[in-house]
């Protein structure tokens, strides 16, 4: 014969309020918090998503406590994923490119980003650059995410006199 000495009645959160989960670039489960209910019986937290997040923002995550007697109760948590850093460009400085008369295609540089990997940079100039003398191009890599950076590169086409001067 097995006899309860108690029945629950109730489950409440171990903690009143659930501190925010803040990460950069992807968020991975946190430790469950805990409920407990009228007998003293402990009950680890069920998340309604799945992690890892990774999605920029703020993803509030409710965690259920069923105690398996019929007392259910939840709780929400701010779980804030938010990229703040700029890509870092893979070179420190970028070559001149030195031509005669006119630049018909330029090779991008790269910068590496903590959470997207490698960008690829855009270019601010109209191809072709037939303009004689520096022109200075500024490459942005952009990350996606509100984060750029940027690195400038010079274009230098030397003018050639190919006119006719008679002695």
């Amino acid at each position: 014969i097995i006899t309860a000495l108690c029945a629950p009645t109730s489950i409440a959160p171990d903690l009143a309020t659930l501190a925010d989960v803040n990460s950069e670039c992807s968020a991975s489960m946190p430790t469950a918090p805990t409920a407990t209910n009228d007998c003293g019986g402990s009950v680890t937290g069920v998340p309604d998503v799945s992690f890892p997040i990774s999605a920029q923002g703020t993803t509030v995550v409710t965690w259920t406590y069923d105690d398996g007697a019929g007392n259910i109760t939840t709780q929400t948590q701010n779980v804030i994923v938010a990229d703040i850093t700029a890509p870092v460009p893979d070179t420190t400085a970028l070559p001149d490119i030195t031509n005669q008369c006119l630049v018909m295609s330029l090779t991008p540089p790269t910068a590496t980003d903590n959470c997207s990997g490698v960008i690829t940079g855009t270019h601010n100039e109209t191809l072709p650059i037939t303009a004689g003398g520096l022109t200075v191009i500024t490459w942005t890599f952009d990350d996606g995410n509100g984060n750029t950076s940027a690195q400038t590169q010079n274009v230098i086409n030397q003018i050639v006199d190919n006119g006719i001067s008679q002695v």
